[in-house]
């Protein structure tokens, strides 16, 4: 429990003062113990440790009683200088209002993210074992694990390393990557992609690794210390073959033979550094997904990412497959990162796009009804015309106006100079109004990436700024700019979120 020694801030605050703080919107007061100013023009990501030293003194010796895919990854939140120069994000509305708070009541989130809120407040009073869960599906931007692991460190190191958790089988594309573990194969191994239309079935992950050889090994590694049990999930099929998986001497062979589009997973128990999948060599062996972890509480943050990806990717994740990975992770909140492919999509059609964002947010909810969700609007991007003359870095950014949005794609056709210059694309505009639009239908919270970043042509600041935050390309972002938009995000999330909630449930 927390200390209420004379250092604890619950003494230090009178109740006149501890009134003027309950007047104070949940985002002031949330963004004072967010952010530590360092230096003039400058911010860092240090608040995270004032928190925790002033309010997070929580018993955290608890066992969770519930087997979770964690893994165990080291936080070590790097202080982010921003230039100066560039301007800082408009401020995001508190994400959920809170209660007031009276003597001796807790105050009660209420809202989209309820649910999640309600999960951390528990890991804060110390009466939740298991971990909070945070699934986060999206494109490139994800891929590499930047912008999700730097999310994933936040509110690690805010509300303690409940683990890694579920992750792709490693190699599905050479640029897939995941925080704290590290990937290797012998053999020959076979990746199919959802997004590609290779032939399914898929789960969550949206990817899959296939074998024939006997002896072909998958091996994944933890760079931050033993875990306490490792796991990995097999698809089976009739004609399937054996598949053994190891962890230093502690092993269990498993026949994938059964029942056409199922799953088999294999667990097991055993502290170790390194877990590997061996293909017995007598029919094909399949790996959708792997996990490695350890007990106990805090956030759990797991990410898949697909280059290329957009909601349409999901249609080819089986029902059954899907459902039986959600309630395998029990997701505590489901942010959804797609909408910067299906903005360059000039021809797409925006009521399908919205049907399809709708249905994978009834597949999640089926599978896990207590689930809270989060969707991402866009993040600002922008186009150049192949037929603009000039040097891509010099060439100015310019929103559209009205007249060359209703006649985007003649201007295109036609190479009008009209258009010979950095600019959204027409669709990218609709498609975040479509998703802000499905997060008040369907009752998720939407956060404007876009917005944050300065609006429509903010992605030509970032891509200028000393250090890039942005990719020469104008759509990626890059380490500084994820780190950055994961504060951000973070700050989003946590403002409706306030310490003073914790402080009155005491």
């Amino acid at each position: 429990m927390p200390d209420r020694g004379s250092s604890g801030l619950f003494n230090r605050l009178s109740w006149p003062k501890l009134a003027r703080w309950l007047l104070l919107p949940p985002a002031a007061v949330a963004a004072g113990f967010l952010f530590a100013e360092k230096e003039p023009g400058f911010r860092t990501l240090d608040g995270v440790s004032v928190i925790r030293t002033s309010l997070h003194k929580i018993n955290r010796s608890l066992k969770s009683d519930r087997p979770e895919m964690q893994v165990t990854v080291r936080v070590n939140p790097v202080p982010v200088a921003l230039p100066t120069t560039m301007p800082e994000p408009r401020p995001e509305p508190a994400a959920e209002p809170v209660a007031a708070a009276m003597p001796g009541i807790a105050p009660v989130a209420v809202g989209p993210l309820a649910g999640f809120y309600r999960g951390l407040r528990e890991i804060d009073t110390g009466t939740r074992a298991r971990p909070v869960t945070i699934l986060h599906l999206g494109d490139s931007h994800i891929a590499a694990d930047r912008f999700s692991g730097d999310l994933r460190s936040l509110f690690q190191a805010r509300f303690g390393n409940a683990g890694r958790g579920m992750m792709m089988p490693g190699f599905p594309f050479p640029y897939y990557r995941a925080q704290g573990v590290e990937f290797s194969k012998t053999g020959a191994w076979t990746a199919s992609n959802s997004f590609r239309n290779d032939s399914g079935p898929y789960g969550v992950t949206g990817v899959r690794l296939t074998t024939r050889q006997g002896g072909a090994t998958l091996s994944l590694t933890s760079e931050d210390g033993p875990f306490e049990w490792a796991e990995a999930t097999f698809l089976t099929g009739a004609g399937m073959g054996a598949a053994t998986v190891s962890v230093g001497q502690a092993t269990e062979t498993t026949s994938t033979a059964g029942k056409d589009g199922s799953l088999r997973r294999v667990r097991i128990e055993r502290k170790g550094s390194k877990m590997t999948v061996t293909a017995r060599g007598d029919g094909p062996v399949s790996v959708l997904s792997w996990a490695i972890g350890y007990e106990r509480p805090g956030v759990r943050y797991v990410s898949f990412g697909i280059p290329g990806a957009t909601a349409e990717t999901t249609r080819r994740w089986d029902d059954a497959l899907l459902a039986a990975d959600i309630e395998r992770l029990n997701p505590d909140l489901v942010i959804l990162g797609f909408g910067t492919n299906e903005g360059f999509n000039d021809g797409l059609n925006l009521s399908t796009y919205s049907q399809r964002v709708t249905e994978l947010m009834g597949r999640i909810s089926a599978a896990a009804p207590q689930v809270s969700f989060l969707i991402i609007g866009p993040g600002d991007s922008a186009r150049l015309p192949r037929f603009a003359g000039g040097s891509r870095r010099d060439l100015p950014c310019r929103d559209l106006d009205d007249s060359e949005r209703a006649n985007y794609t003649t201007l295109l056709r036609s190479r009008s100079p009209k258009l010979a210059r950095w600019h959204p694309p027409a669709k990218l505009g609709e498609v975040r109004h479509a998703l802000k639009e499905i997060a008040q239908s369907q009752g998720a919270m939407f956060w404007d990436w876009s917005r944050a970043m300065g609006g429509p042509c903010g992605i030509q600041d970032w891509v200028r700024s000393q250090p890039a935050l942005a990719a020469g390309d104008y759509v990626h972002i890059t380490a500084e700019g994820a780190r950055r938009s994961a504060r951000m995000l973070f700050t989003a999330i946590m403002a409706g979120y306030s310490p003073l909630d914790r402080l009155a449930a005491k």
